[in-house]
């Protein structure tokens, strides 16, 4: 069931979320246990169309345990934040996303993945990115997040 945002005024277009997505710094990966227990924890993120895709350890960890058995996972992204005192308010872009988190088991997937990862995270090192993505393809995970809904919201001056 998709919730409406309460205040309309402040949502953006699907084009301003993905922009939000994109630029923010890292996003937070929310998922729970088979018991419903939450978790959440900042994630190195790309978007890629309607895909985010993280790295992370491969096969081993709270969000992957999960992940294998409640794929339904809820993001937030947040950028340009800060205290606005002299309104009592608080600046900021924000983009909720939900979807289908996959354990990313195929290699060229992976590997594109991992690419665009250093592409964002290591631009200045991008083109030696191989001699460092290789030899780790092994140890490293990823995991893809299909987006099913998001809602982006924009409290600015």
């Amino acid at each position: 069931m998709k919730h409406q945002m309460r205040r309309k005024d402040r949502l953006v277009s699907d084009e301003k979320a993905r922009e939000i997505m994109e630029k923010a710094e890292y996003g937070i990966i929310m998922t729970a246990d088979a018991e419903g227990q939450p978790y959440g924890v900042a994630v190195s993120h790309v978007v890629d169309g309607d895909k985010v895709y993280f790295h992370c350890a491969a096969n081993v960890g709270r969000k992957i345990e999960n992940i294998k058995v409640n794929n339904k996972v809820c993001m937030n992204f947040t950028t340009n934040t800060y205290v606005d005192g002299e309104n009592y308010t608080h600046r900021y872009e924000s983009v909720v996303a939900e979807g289908i988190a996959t354990i990313v088991e195929d290699k060229e997937e992976k590997y594109h993945a991992l690419k665009l990862v250093a592409k964002k995270y290591a631009p200045m090192s991008f083109k030696d990115s191989d001699d460092y993505i290789l030899p780790k393809m092994d140890i490293t995970g990823v995991v893809r997040v299909d987006i099913e809904t998001m809602s982006g919201k924009v409290n600015a001056r």
